[in-house]
């Protein structure tokens, strides 16, 4: 990994079990049950890597980034942003933040997305030339400019989310954090959002932090991936080698003219078998078959396939493992 960007290490959060001023006020006496959203996470981004998080609703994804973006504080452990302690500083660790939502709701509905954008880059010190010149940076990434000058409140979802990631990129942070942005947003936009996030990390150097619920945005999208459940992090590396590291099953499609008892009984005792699953089609008849990975089963699945001269082997390749398989396996979902 390259020099870190972004690293976590140790971090509880809870919140009071009561909502509402009730409980805040019992909290702070010290009087009410707790509870626990993260567990002891740990982590490191490297800088230009767009990382994920994914997990299902209610894992504690949500809660992590609000602690990363300063909005909330843990009970224990330690973040840095660009080498800046975030509970020592957090203003010069927020200097380096950019945090985009789905459900952003505080542009102002009645003005233009340039007015917006006005009014947020002047809240971070930006004026004049300098502010125009970021707004025409931000809006040309965003693949908004032609709707610059139209009211925000007539706006598409995909529209809001891409306006809310150009107020992110404002400042020009090292670092953005995006909260599900394809959450409320049709196929399509989904689609052109994930592009652009691809492109704020290859084309403009961006480190990006990613949380998500969606495998197929995680797989696509992500160099890295931690997924979390119930507040832990239970899996983390490259979406492809997820399922190596937990040891999972290795799975085969094999293509053969022919099939018959023998054939698959034979498939069946080759150490380590887990599943066979047979499909025809017209270019064959395929075996899906799923091993334990251990030493020789894969030389003893050959065998046993191509032992029958009557059943003629057309293909034998590996089988990527399904997103939604590695996602069940490491949540017990």
């Amino acid at each position: 990994m390259t020099d870190p960007m972004l690293t976590v290490e140790h971090v509880d959060k809870s919140f009071p079990a009561t909502q509402g001023a009730a409980g805040m006020l019992r909290s702070f006496l010290g009087g009410t049950e707790r509870h626990q959203v993260l567990f002891d996470v740990s982590l490191s981004v490297g800088r230009g890597e767009l990382f994920g998080l994914l997990g299902p609703n209610g894992a504690g994804k949500s809660t992590l980034l609000k602690l990363l973006a300063t909005l909330i504080v843990p009970e224990r452990g330690r973040m840095t942003i660009g080498g800046v302690d975030v509970l020592r500083d957090p203003i010069g660790a927020k200097r380096q933040i950019g945090l985009c939502t789905s459900d952003e709701r505080s542009f102002y509905f009645r003005l233009t997305a340039r007015q917006n954008l006005e009014f947020f880059g002047a809240l971070v010190g930006l004026h004049g030339k300098q502010l125009k010149q970021r707004i025409d940076a931000c809006i040309d990434l965003v693949d908004l400019r032609p709707d610059l000058d139209r009211r925000f409140g007539g706006f598409s979802s995909g529209m809001k989310v891409r306006l809310t990631m150009a107020r992110a990129l404002l400042a020009d942070p090292a670092i953005l954090f995006l909260d599900e942005p394809t959450r409320a947003v049709d196929p399509v936009h989904a689609e052109e959002l994930r592009a652009l996030i691809r492109r704020l990390v290859d084309g403009a150097g961006k480190t990006v932090v990613l949380a998500t619920n969606l495998l197929d945005e995680a797989w696509q999208l992500c160099d890295r991936v931690a997924v979390v459940n119930r507040g832990r992090i239970v899996a983390l590396g490259p979406p492809r080698e997820l399922d190596v590291d937990l040891h999972a099953v290795a799975r085969y499609r094999v293509t053969v003219d022919e099939i018959d008892e023998d054939l698959l009984a034979r498939t069946r005792t080759v150490p380590g078998f887990r599943d066979l699953r047979v499909e025809r089609t017209d270019h064959g008849i395929h075996l899906y078959v799923e091993l334990e990975q251990l030493d020789g089963a894969l030389a003893a699945l050959m065998r046993a396939v191509s032992l029958d001269g009557e059943s003629t082997l057309r293909d034998f390749r590996p089988v990527e493992p399904e997103p939604v398989d590695v996602f069940r396996k490491v949540t017990d979902q």
